[in-house]
């Protein structure tokens, strides 16, 4: 994982803190939470627990998610503002595709039809509908929320793994040649 580009991208931790208006005189749970460099750093553990906090709270319909990731991702002491940004996993061009996977996961763990009854455009029969897909809507954006957490930790484990393995080869080998230049020219 480009370690260079992320962090030229995400927010310092001083920076989140001055707009929050946490001065140092501030005492509390929240100030000292956010104070601790693990939130901030990057490293393989953090990122991915941060990609994977973000990509759950994403299929889990609460107000505020961004607000909620962070929390979670501040208690879990990973990385806050990757959690942060994967929340916009869904998104308003996202939201249709993700909410029909969901009540197709959800019809197929609960092995029930989905519901082909179509919505009335009336408050009372929109209200009546989404009582019925409730407990199904429910059940399947839990589902996918715990497959794609699973899979976001994973994948980002492991192309964070083998980043630093090309990186460590990349240096080996550049060191080797630069011995071999060394004793060529030593030689001479």
């Amino acid at each position: 994982m480009p370690r260079e580009w992320l962090r030229g991208r995400l927010p310092k931790n001083e920076i989140v803190r001055a707009q929050l208006g946490m001065q140092d005189t501030d005492q509390g749970w929240l100030k000292n939470r956010l104070s601790d460099p693990t939130l901030w750093h990057l490293n393989r553990r953090t990122a991915a627990g941060g990609i994977a906090v973000g990509l759950f709270i994403s299929w889990i319909p609460v107000p505020l998610q961004m607000i909620v990731a962070a929390f979670i991702a501040a208690v879990l002491r990973v990385h806050v503002p990757l959690s942060v940004v994967m929340v916009w996993f869904t998104n308003p061009l996202t939201i249709v595709p993700l909410l029909y996977a969901a009540r197709y996961a959800g019809s197929t763990i609960l092995q029930q039809p989905p519901g082909t009854n179509a919505i009335e455009l009336s408050l009372p029969g929109f209200f009546s509908s989404l009582t019925q897909a409730g407990p199904v809507l429910a059940t399947g954006a839990l589902f996918c929320a715990i497959l794609t957490a699973l899979f976001g930790y994973l994948i980002t484990s492991m192309v964070w793994r083998w980043s630093a393995m090309r990186r460590w080869r990349q240096r080996i080998r550049s060191s080797k040649s630069y011995r071999r230049s060394c004793r060529r020219s030593c030689r001479k």
